[in-house]
């Protein structure tokens, strides 16, 4: 019944508005989305104001974060920052809120760069991933200001990456940086829960860069061009593309198989199928980027964004591989930080991740953005 009430959810959320004709749930939506435009106006007008003061961090904060709900690949770019600005030689930490992980309320260093100090459980999924991703401190927790205040404190940190943040403006930053998914930018143009907007299209306005994801496959709508213009006048547009890759392939006795083996995977398994299962924001990305890859499915098993897997469900994954008779089973990078410890997967688990590169020029426009950006400030 849950599943069935939220798929026509979001059908509704997918779907725009024609005139008058609106279901009596999608009336219901609609007064909710009008209330909750109120509330996200209000408080970024007492912000602009003064009426409610943002801190400042004494370091050089970036921000990375969207506008709508779903994926835009805020955690793949977030790495791609830190990882860039630990290059050019400053000390850089990340802080992510760590949805669903005990450190959300309490706050906790996640890794100090070199170990990792807690649980997926404790950190929250994405924190865990992005400390596995890079060699640079990271935090979790909501209270990104005293978190920040500690990776100065105990990491001397220079720079601080925010993820998923550009809505946390009780916390000043000196680059905010805003990703687009360039399919669908605004989704149908409603706020939440009647569409997928985080707060208003001319919040762009806040933007130092915007940042269209997934430009590779996807395009601007004719009519969406014209808004993106009206709220990015003098704002640097910047175009990037997901680059998916077997990031593992863990055999069914939890053997890691070495890099040529994952690189040849592919050309050895043409004719095979793989069972995939996600829980991430948009579990169909997932199915078109194994799809892209050149991978054949046999079947998808998808799970809420953040789900926190139970015995039941690896139990229902494996019945479900059995009866279909797939060759092997895939997951995320994000999903499999949550199992890798907890669950036995007796069978072949590949595991994909997602890069972001961005695409021609924009990569050195990107780069000299922060340089500049950051030598003004340090």
């Amino acid at each position: 019944m849950i599943k069935r009430m939220t798929t026509r959810i979001e059908t509704i959320m997918a779907r725009p508005v024609v005139g008058d004709k609106l279901l009596s749930l999608e009336t219901l939506l609609d007064l909710l989305s009008k209330a909750y435009s109120v509330i996200i106006k209000t408080k970024i007008a007492l912000y602009r104001t003064g009426m409610m003061k943002s801190k400042k961090l004494p370091c050089f904060v970036i921000s990375v974060g969207n506008i709508t709900v779903g994926g835009t690949g805020k955690t793949p770019m977030t790495v791609y920052v830190a990882d860039l600005v630990q290059q050019m030689g400053y000390k850089v930490a990340v802080i992510s809120r760590g949805y669903k992980g005990k450190f959300e309320q309490s706050g906790g260093v996640v890794c100090d760069g070199h170990k990792l100090y807690c649980t997926p459980e404790e950190s929250g999924d994405e924190p865990f991933l992005i400390a596995q991703s890079l060699g640079v401190p990271v935090l979790a927790g909501k209270n990104r200001y005293a978190l920040g205040i500690k990776a100065i404190q105990k990491f001397d940190s220079q720079v601080i990456v925010l993820d998923d943040a550009f809505q946390h403006i009780k916390l000043k930053r000196d680059l905010d940086l805003v990703l687009l998914d360039a399919g669908h930018p605004f989704g149908n143009g409603k706020l939440i829960p009647r569409g997928r907007l985080r707060e208003p299209i001319s919040s762009l306005e806040r933007g130092d860069a915007i940042i269209f994801t997934r430009s590779d496959v996807k395009n601007l709508k004719k009519y969406e061009q014209p808004v993106l213009n009206k709220h990015t006048k003098k704002t640097p547009v910047l175009r990037t593309s997901h680059y998916p890759h077997i990031s593992k392939i863990v055999t069914g006795l939890g053997r890691k198989l070495d890099k040529k083996s994952v690189e040849d995977f592919f050309e050895k398994n043409r004719q095979k199928q793989g069972l995939l299962f996600s829980g991430i924001a948009n579990n169909m990305d997932f199915r078109r980027t194994c799809e892209a890859m050149g991978m054949g499915i046999a079947g998808h098993l998808e799970f809420p964004d953040h789900c926190w897997y139970k015995q039941e469900d690896i139990t229902m994954l494996l019945e479900r591989y059995k009866k279909i008779r797939a060759d092997f089973i895939v997951t995320t990078q994000k999903d499999y930080v949550k199992i890798a410890e907890r669950f036995v997967i007796p069978e072949l688990l590949v595991v994909v991740g997602v890069q972001i590169r961005f695409m021609g020029d924009y990569g050195e426009a990107f780069e000299s953005l922060i340089k500049k950006k950051i030598q003004s400030y340090i």
